[in-house]
């Protein structure tokens, strides 16, 4: 099975939504994510965007594998607050060299739990999720954990 998170980040982020996720849910999203049903991926500015291919399901009518227009959108942090981060880590030498370096300190999360903040979500409530499928319910459909369980294990940028 491959390795989800290549990245410290994406370690993490997977780790974060572990927490909280729904684990049939997650387990089907890595499904679509290692079977290569993530045909289309985007990100910016705190939200993903991806089409997925969907499951064929003859029990629900599906006989051709459908194509679902998916998202996240990760809740931002504010300017305000932003400003106050980066002024605290501006003020750790040694952290402000490995951010400079290409690389994530391994504390900074202290840094934002110092602030009240987050750097990785702690519940769902912390982004929103869509998608064109016929799922409803209170917990993402697969095709939004295929998409945040791709998004990690394939970029190798930083979350900043």
């Amino acid at each position: 099975m491959p390795q989800y998170g290549k990245t410290w980040w994406g370690e993490r982020f997977i780790a974060a939504l572990e927490k909280f996720t729904n684990p049939a849910r997650l387990g089907r999203g890595r499904s679509y994510a290692r079977g290569g049903k993530v045909k289309e991926f985007h990100l910016e500015k705190g939200k993903i965007t991806a089409k997925v291919r969907g499951s064929i399901n003859p029990y629900f009518g599906v006989y051709k594998e459908p194509l679902y227009n998916t998202g996240i959108k990760i809740r931002p942090i504010s300017k305000e607050r932003w400003a106050g981060l980066i002024a605290e880590i501006s003020s750790n030498a040694g952290m402000v060299s490995r951010l400079l370096l290409g690389e994530m300190p391994d504390n900074i999360e202290e840094i934002f739990e110092k602030l009240d903040l987050r750097l990785l979500p702690a519940s769902s409530k912390d982004f929103e999720t869509h998608c064109s499928c016929p799922r409803t319910g209170p917990t993402p459909a697969s095709t939004s954990p295929g998409c945040t369980t791709w998004s990690p294990r394939n970029s190798t940028a930083t979350p900043f």
